[in-house]
């Protein structure tokens, strides 16, 4: 053994005193930081390492659970005063109400940033999201009023909800609300509005039910968007501030009654309407600031369809805007309904147009056609072709179809002199787009810059021989660029000529 050896030898028999462990030495800011490196799950399980890592977690300023025991959660956040910045709860897996009440009280105590509670469980779609079976036994949540919270996103399955009785959210900025039942005596416009949320900015409440009357007035309020809203029957919107408003949807479940709105947003710029519309009984105010209005029509129907009345009597009642947006929605089978776009005989003056076409396989270019005549003084254009139908999956259009007709599109004129560009979406290639875009390029004679983006399910074999063939309806002082999706992300494509 040589020099030393012996004293090496005898620190490997007897190691450091107490079996010193240096990282658990370190404080607990410290240790945090590395917990932060890992899942939440993960950094849980580090409890079992030693009475030093017990409770460490617990100090995270950020947690994530994937369906959580109820009691541990509730313990974990009990057991620290450190603010939450985020606290994250998915997976809940169709939980009864009382499961979860167990520990969002604590939660409301410590959270100081973001609330983030979902469910994709099974029972939110086996009850048609109508509220009904294993949704109604999963009971009603009264939500707490978290002080502190910064944002709160609530997509629950279809759980019933009851907003808080009092307590003000001061710091709350963001309101998500997705797939609730609410019921009780307290209203969520009074919950939402300013003396209970001063400092609210967006509320998104979407695929909710028991709303029969929502009233809400805010001073702070910049965008509200109402989608799916069952059974409403009642709306008041005060918001001197509010610059976007969605509503779709909300109205049409009930038809037997007639629905009330009174609407004052007079800094208004973007307005949604995809509902129905009463004049009589729905008063929106001025809208002088309004510059993006959409909303929707079907191109095939009955006469006197609600949807497409409000329609109607929405752009009548606009005179210039600066984008506009139009859903023209087929249904799958036509040949038995009436081509209703003669109904629409004026458009606002429009500088960009934003064409959405539900169509499916069916041909579009006769309601496109319809539209572009009343906007000769368009400068921008976007197509979006949606290869389904509303609610519905694609299908092929059927033998004989009535969807070619009228076809006057197909060899009439049309001046859009004042179009510079054009942007195509969802592009695959159809021969009733070839046919159209075809047309379009002799329409639009001071044409400047056309950009393509292409499905996803575009082959790239077939990508190519597209580019080429969309190169030949063009000319030489246009320029053309193509996009596809790489990841889900929109990059531009480099065809080799």
């Amino acid at each position: 053994m040589g020099p030393g050896g012996e004293e090496t030898a005898a620190k490997r028999a007897n190691p450091s005193p107490a079996g010193e462990d240096r990282l658990s030495a370190l404080p607990d800011d410290v240790l945090v930081l590395i917990l932060l490196r890992l899942r939440t799950p993960e950094a849980v399980w580090t409890s079992v390492l030693s009475r030093r890592w017990r409770s460490v977690w617990g100090l995270l300023p950020e947690l994530r659970f994937s369906y959580p025991e109820p009691h541990g959660l509730r313990d974990a956040l009990a057991a620290s005063a450190v603010p939450l910045r985020c606290l994250l709860v998915g997976g809940l897996r169709g939980a009864p109400a009382e499961s979860i009440a167990t520990w969002l009280p604590a939660a409301a105590r410590r959270l100081s940033g973001d609330l983030i509670l979902l469910d994709k469980g099974p029972e939110r779609y086996a009850s048609g999201g109508g509220g009904g079976g294993e949704s109604e036994e999963r009971g009603a949540l009264e939500l707490p009023c978290f002080e502190k919270a910064t944002s709160i996103s609530l997509d629950l399955g279809c759980l019933g909800l009851s907003a808080p009785p009092a307590g003000v959210f001061a710091r709350l900025t963001e309101l998500s609300l997705s797939g609730v039942r609410f019921h009780g005596p307290y209203e969520l416009g009074g919950a939402v509005s300013s003396p209970r949320c001063p400092c609210l900015q967006k509320l998104t409440l979407q695929d909710v039910q028991g709303l029969d009357n929502l009233a809400i007035s805010s001073d702070s309020l910049k965008l509200v968007a109402l989608k799916h809203l069952r059974g409403l029957r009642k709306l008041a919107v005060v918001a001197p501030v509010v610059k976007e408003l969605s509503v779709v949807r909300c109205f049409f479940c009930d038809r037997t009654r007639q629905p009330v709105a009174n609407i004052s947003v007079p800094q208004l710029e973007l307005l949604t309407w995809v509902d129905a519309y009463d004049p009589s009984s729905m008063h929106l105010g001025k809208m002088e600031n309004l510059k993006w209005l959409s909303t929707i029509f079907l191109v095939y129907g009955r006469e006197g369809l609600a949807q497409n009345r409000a329609c109607l009597m929405f752009v009548s009642r606009v005179k210039v805007i600066k984008h506009l947006t139009l859903i023209l929605a087929y249904l799958q089978k036509i040949n038995s309904y009436q081509y209703l776009m003669e109904d629409m005989t004026i458009l606002p003056d429009t500088m960009s147009l934003h064409l959405i076409l539900y169509a499916g396989r069916h041909s579009f270019g006769a309601c496109s056609f319809h539209i572009l005549r009343m906007c000769p003084g368009i400068k921008r254009l976007i197509m979006e072709f949606c290869d389904y139908f509303i609610g519905k999956t694609q299908a092929e259009c059927p033998q004989g179809c009535i969807c070619g007709q009228p076809s006057n599109w197909k060899t009439e004129e049309l001046k859009l002199n004042c179009l510079r560009e054009v942007e195509i979406r969802q592009f695959r290639g159809s021969d009733h787009e070839l046919v159209f875009l075809k047309r379009l390029f002799t329409w639009a004679t001071g044409l400047k810059r056309i950009a393509v983006a292409f499905n996803d399910s575009v082959a790239e074999s077939t990508t190519k021989e597209l580019c080429k063939m969309l190169r030949t309806f063009s000319r030489p002082e246009i320029c053309m660029d193509f996009y596809v999706y790489q990841n889900k992300v929109k990059v531009l494509y480099a065809s080799e000529d």
